[in-house]
């Protein structure tokens, strides 16, 4: 038997050599669920770390989750779950591809591998389902090009065309309403637009309501397109809003591709629904992508429907919350990515069809009212950080140490003599700090922030970025700063 004072020592000498490591994970590309926990958590696990079931994680802000834990020295594998499950690699887990593609995966789990020694240890912060330190580390800086706030008295004709009937076979999805221009299907209403669908008999069938469009009045080709709206409730009700190519270049649907900005079926009544139909992608297929996020009171508050879409992608947003990506495999191939020419916005309330009638009608919950408070449309600004022409040698690094407290330092490498800014701003786009105005010799540079605002003030905990702008290139950077 070990005596009782060589115990002592070893459990002594344990804890001697023990460190925090503090795991961050960035949710901001991913909405957080709950699984099968009572409320949406992301949580950490590994097979040697804490087991199967995963250890929840804290929030902070800008979508950030952290975990400090206490570890002894060793290698250790980890990988974030969202939303609680009790077995062991279960639906929730990063998706493995993009940790295997990244190359920071490791063990049979494609879990991640931290080695801990004896000083505490930061690790992260991780884009969820991906390798990546940072989920987007581009400012685009957006310019609003078309609105309508919906505070005249009338519908402006100048921006929206009214569609009449049923279109080819119930405008293609066997839908079961007539849609009408009539001032009981679509009117505005202390500031905003009310579509309404009616139960009563008109042009051969059981319901009226309304469908407009911006064809022609309002065509774009990339931006950011957001539509704050209220959604109705009941079995039957398949209110959306879409964009539809103008043109039609590739040829007719789906060949010259669709992008649905927000669906919802009543009969599935919590459910958001983003997607993308092109030619190899549809739902005549039954291949088209797209994605989906919970949101609860949707029928009793306005949300803000969003996509971002550019050459390289169109990401969908319910508020702030991005739920869904889809990317430009090929930029060449319109059968996966017609979205480079000119789409319209259509916003309609559909009754039935071959979705939003899969469980019938409820006929007792007419009428029912689509609500739209605005439709603001922005391009991206000449201030937009990406798709610009570099000049050799012209590169930002990454931020050191990242997560920060108290200093973080950035350094940069113009490639000649020139203008140098360096502006430090919040996710919202206000200017926090300006930390460089002034000409600077070629050749490799560095800044130190102190987490104070433009006055000496201390910031908040948050995420922020730094922007350098050398002549008319523009670079940003991510940095989170914690207490």
């Amino acid at each position: 038997m070990m005596p009782k004072f060589f115990l002592l020592i070893f459990f002594s000498f344990n804890l001697l050599f023990t460190a925090q490591v503090t795991f961050i994970v960035d949710m901001s590309n991913q909405a957080v669920v709950s699984g099968d926990g009572d409320y949406p958590a992301v949580y950490v696990s590994g097979g040697n770390l804490n087991g199967p079931s995963g250890i929840e994680m804290t929030e902070a802000e800008d979508n950030m989750w952290t975990l400090t834990t206490t570890l002894n020295p060793g290698n250790y594998t980890y990988k974030f779950r969202n939303g609680y499950y009790n077995y062991w690699d279960g639906p929730g887990w990063e998706e493995d591809d993009g940790l295997i593609e990244g190359g920071c995966s490791y063990g049979q789990y494609h879990d991640r591998r931290v080695i801990v020694g004896n000083e505490d240890l930061t690790v992260g912060p991780f884009c969820f389902g991906s390798c990546d330190e940072s989920c987007d580390e581009e400012i685009i800086n957006y310019t609003l090009v078309w609105q309508d706030e919906f505070l005249e008295p009338e519908i402006n004709l100048e921006k929206w065309n009214f569609q009449i009937g049923t279109g080819d076979w119930g405008w293609g999805n066997n839908e079961s309403q007539y849609y009408t221009s009539d001032n009981e299907n679509a009117y505005i209403e202390d500031g905003k637009l009310i579509i309404q669908a009616i139960n009563e008999n008109f042009g051969g069938m059981n319901y009226t309501s309304a469908r407009m469009n911006t064809k022609n009045k309002g065509d774009w080709k990339y931006g950011k397109l957001e539509i704050r709206a209220k959604l109705p409730s009941g079995t039957g009700t398949w209110p959306a809003i879409w964009l539809y190519p103008t043109q039609s270049v590739y040829g007719g649907w789906p060949a010259s591709g669709e992008i649905d900005i927000m669906e919802h079926v009543g009969y599935d009544p919590y459910h958001i629904h983003g997607t993308v139909h092109t030619e190899n992608n549809n739902g005549l297929n039954g291949a088209q992508m797209g994605g989906h996020m919970e949101v609860y009171d949707i029928f009793t508050d306005f949300h803000n429907y969003t996509i971002e879409w550019n050459e390289n992608s169109i990401k969908w947003y319910v508020d702030d919350t991005q739920f869904f990506t889809y990317y430009n495999d090929n930029e060449n191939n319109p059968d996966t990515w017609p979205f480079n020419q000119y789409f319209h916005l259509i916003i309609n309330l559909a009754i039935g069809g071959n979705w939003g009638g899969i469980e019938g009608i409820d006929n007792s919950i007419f009428p029912v009212q689509f609500e739209i408070d605005y439709v603001r449309v922005y391009e991206q600004s000449e201030l937009s950080s990406i798709n610009e022409i570099l000049p050799e040698n012209f590169r930002i690094d990454k931020v050191y140490p990242n997560p920060f407290n108290p200093f973080v330092k950035l350094d940069y490498t113009i490639p000649n003599d020139g203008d140098v800014i360096i502006n430090v701003f919040s996710l919202e786009g206000k200017l926090i700090n300006r930390l460089k105005n002034e000409f600077q010799t070629k050749g490799l540079k560095s800044v130190i922030w102190n987490a104070k605002d433009i006055n000496g003030n201390p910031v908040s905990t948050g995420i922020y970025i730094f922007s350098l702008k050398y002549e008319n290139f523009n670079r940003t950077q991510k940095v989170l700063f914690i207490k």
